[in-house]
């Protein structure tokens, strides 16, 4: 028995109930997802500051990849959702025909991509003599994560088109587990263990970060896999086929239009974070390493609005394909005020927390307090930060993709960095300087796309997949 992909505008009983009920799966599939690159950080952190640099100098350049998975991602999943939105179900496989060949092509060409450049990045980004070999070890395995990264994001995107977002939530969930036992094998050296007062052996592979960059490959590779056969074997009326696939100009050109300036703005995020571990890594191991590590526990209070966000690309897509801009309007409004408020507590925690938050990935007193100081810096910007991220997911659901990156643009490279060089370089701030320049850019984005979209111009250009 097959069944209909859901409309999920009537979801809950009121708007605000139907965003909730969305978002929150997506929240707990976000929150797997921070433990999943947090089994990393905390376990190779055991090993030493040199190992959790390491992990941290390439972070950037692994997340910039990701601009060429979000661009597939939205490109393809906005135009499902407008698709079911409209009711038009042979639109929307047109649609899921273009997953496989299109991820298997891009995310090849990622893999080959990353490994080519695993010899010279770790020296460009200014590594010292002790971290280049472990990142260079790390980012050789991690390419091949590339691939299965991919496939793994666009067929869970796919699924919440649908409606279905508890399956992406059990499958992610479960491939942490496996990341995390896969790095307790293979990061460590063999070792008797005591618990309870008995004693007994465990393996160990003792591979150090390259062992944690295996784990994460294998974790990612069993998502893709049960990803995609509940794509194809879930009993929906749109599937995952294998067979009578043909490209479609009209879905490709709505893609690129979605996707290439969605590509462009993560890329100016990336390579601007990029840029600014190169300026982290003039200030020495101790900054690279607490800079990482309060990217990584600053990554916790993204949850709510990331999870928010994604609910708000698929309820204004479907209103928009339903013709309800109205409808999409006031989705948006509701969602930014939701996501505004949770992340002012988030804020809170993020503020009071922040030490012990730093102490679960390492002992080093000196890595801690820094980490914990750039914690309480950008706690004040989380509810502005919220605001960027719900909305330019509200934006990008509308068709209205190059808003998001114009903002991006001009905040990354017109202030983050312009304010990152002039507080480090010329008044001496240290690592402080780097995130009081990233809370002016997040504070300045939040507000702009909160007057982006109240505007409504979106609303002239929404681009409809099922023309």
């Amino acid at each position: 028995m097959t069944s209909t992909p859901e409309n999920v505008l009537h979801l809950g009983k009121t708007p605000t109930s139907t965003v909730v009920k969305l978002a929150w799966p997506t929240i707990l599939e976000q929150m797997m997802y921070t433990v999943l690159n947090f089994s990393d950080t905390a376990m190779v952190g055991a090993l030493g500051a040199a190992s959790t640099a390491a992990v941290g100098l390439t972070s950037t350049s692994i997340w910039l990849s990701g601009s060429v998975t979000s661009a597939i991602s939205v490109g393809l999943s906005v135009q499902m959702a407008q698709a079911i939105g409209a009711k038009n179900q042979n639109r929307a496989q047109q649609v899921v025909d273009h997953i496989l060949p299109i991820c298997t092509l891009m995310g090849t060409i990622l893999c080959v991509a990353f490994f080519c450049l695993s010899g010279a990045l770790p020296a460009w980004l200014g590594g010292e003599p002790e971290v280049i070999p472990l990142a260079q070890q790390y980012l050789r395995v991690i390419a091949l994560s590339r691939l299965f990264e991919m496939f793994s994001s666009v067929f869970s995107a796919a699924l919440r088109c649908m409606g279905d977002t508890h399956t992406p939530l059990r499958l992610n969930f479960s491939a942490i587990l496996l990341n995390i036992l896969f790095n307790f094998l293979l990061i460590y050296p063999s070792r008797t263990v005591t618990a309870g007062g008995i004693s007994f052996p465990v393996f160990g592979a003792g591979l150090g970060v390259t062992g944690a960059a295996w784990g994460t490959v294998l974790a990612l590779i069993f998502s893709s896999v049960f990803l995609g056969l509940s794509l194809r074997f879930g009993g929906r009326t749109i599937r995952l086929r294998l067979r009578g696939i043909s490209l479609d100009r009209g879905v490709i050109w709505n893609m690129l239009r979605l996707g290439v300036p969605t590509a462009m703005e993560q890329f100016i995020t990336t390579s601007g974070q990029v840029a600014a571990t190169r300026i982290v890594s003039t200030l020495g191991t101790v900054s690279v390493a607490a800079n990482h590590l309060a990217v990584s526990a600053e990554s916790l209070s993204y949850m709510p609005a990331y999870g928010v966000s994604v609910a708000t690309t698929t309820l204004v897509s479907q209103s928009i394909g339903a013709g309800e801009k109205d409808g999409a309007m006031n989705f948006g409004r509701i969602a930014n005020r939701l996501g505004f408020c949770a992340m002012a507590f988030v804020g809170v925690l993020l503020f009071a927390l922040s030490e012990p938050l730093i102490g679960l990935f390492t002992r080093d007193e000196e890595v801690i307090a820094l980490g914990a100081a750039m914690l309480r810096i950008v706690a004040v910007a989380q509810p502005l930060n919220a605001s960027c991220s719900i909305l330019s997911g509200a934006l990008r659901g509308a068709g209205d993709a190059k808003g998001p990156f114009v903002i991006c643009a001009s905040c990354m490279w017109g202030l983050r960095l312009t304010l990152s060089c002039l507080f480090v370089f010329v008044f001496h701030w240290g690592l402080h300087g780097i995130w009081v320049a990233m809370i002016i850019d997040n504070m300045t984005r939040g507000a702009w796309c909160i007057a982006r979209w109240r505007r409504g111009r979106w609303r002239e250009n929404a681009v409809f997949s099922g023309e």
